[in-house]
């Protein structure tokens, strides 16, 4: 989340998203922060709008769902769902506090959250992406963690009530994802992901705009598209965007995968990443909707050349057949020389 300073207090974007709801949820807001003295429009997220709100005693964050998506709005959606994602919020703070902000005030008729605030330094990881390159330390830690949010959500019900979670998976996770760039090889993809045992939560938006990994800490946010799934999905997610942010920087890419990747590990059933063609189609696949950008759109990592070249270069590993992730690291590498 980025944070542009504006003007005064009662910002005009805050004042236009909550409308009469303003001065009840800044008074949510002042419990924390006291006096406010500084409200910034963060970017970032593209279904709910997120303010910060700092104060003489501090700062939280501030997040509303309308009826549309903040930044796509030609999609409409049910802004009660924000209840959804609290009840997510709520599961996994309170399984793994140190990983998830928490929640200091639920207001429904306002269709919004006064949150902690968990970038230390007011930005994502993204954003550091953009400056440099990953660590080998960032990556193991990120790893790890998700290993931590996997194990401790495993076993969990659903979020939603009947066929909820099910819907959700259809439609935003592989409708919106895998699904979008209309490859038979990611069609079966979806097929086989619904197939694994070991069904459970997970997060479904494990991109690095969602991730703090300032001063030694790690924390997600933006649990809107948590859901019943397959473990594998995030890892897929999560490694793909590594290699997005790296295909310019090719020589460092491998080291930092396999740091990601050996750091994970999940109980049950052995799945080595290294030999896991599901595992590489997924990231392969969400990495081609990031490229392609048909309904989400995604911040370029890379000059438009360089990246059109990747593109071709997944929808060729795609229709060869089945591969690995070396292999799919193989293909991006040589982009970047």
């Amino acid at each position: 989340m980025t944070a542009p300073p504006t003007t005064g207090p009662t910002d005009p974007g805050l004042a236009e998203v909550l409308g009469p709801h303003l001065h009840q949820v800044l008074a949510a807001c002042r419990r924390h922060t006291g006096r406010t003295t500084r409200i910034e429009v963060c970017s970032g997220g593209n279904v709910s709008h997120v303010f910060r709100v700092r104060g003489e005693a501090g700062n939280v964050i501030v997040k509303v769902r309308g009826h549309r998506f903040a930044r796509i709005p030609h999609i409409a959606t049910d802004p009660a769902l924000i209840m959804v994602e609290h009840r997510a919020l709520a599961i996994h703070h309170g399984l793994l506090p140190d990983l998830f902000p928490k929640v200091l005030a639920l207001l429904p008729e306002a269709h919004s959250m006064v949150m902690t605030d968990v970038f230390p330094d007011g930005r994502a990881w993204r954003e550091h992406l953009d400056q440099r390159a990953a660590t080998t330390e960032e990556c193991t830690r990120l790893g790890k963690a998700l290993t931590r949010i996997h194990h401790a959500t495993a076993g969990l019900p659903p979020l939603r009530d009947g066929d909820g979670d099910d819907l959700f998976r259809a439609e935003h996770a592989h409708g919106y994802c895998l699904r979008a760039c209309g490859h038979r090889a990611l069609d079966e993809a979806c097929r086989r992901l619904d197939d694994l045992p070991g069904q459970q939560l997970i997060l479904g938006d494990t991109c690095p705009k969602n991730l703090s990994l300032h001063a030694g800490r790690t924390a997600f946010v933006d649990l809107d598209n948590v859901h019943t799934g397959a473990p594998l999905f995030d890892l897929g997610y999560l490694l793909a965007h590594l290699v997005l942010h790296h295909i310019t920087r090719s020589t460092l890419l491998p080291p930092l995968a396999i740091a990601f990747l050996d750091a994970y590990t999940l109980p049950g059933p052995a799945r080595p990443w290294h030999d896991d063609d599901l595992l590489a189609t997924v990231a392969a696949g969400v990495m081609l909707y990031r490229l392609e950008a048909r309904t989400v759109p995604y911040p370029a990592t890379a000059p438009p050349a360089t990246a059109d070249q990747l593109r071709r270069s997944l929808r060729r590993l795609l229709d060869a057949g089945p591969f690995t992730v070396p292999d799919l690291l193989a293909a991006a590498g040589p982009v970047a020389r």
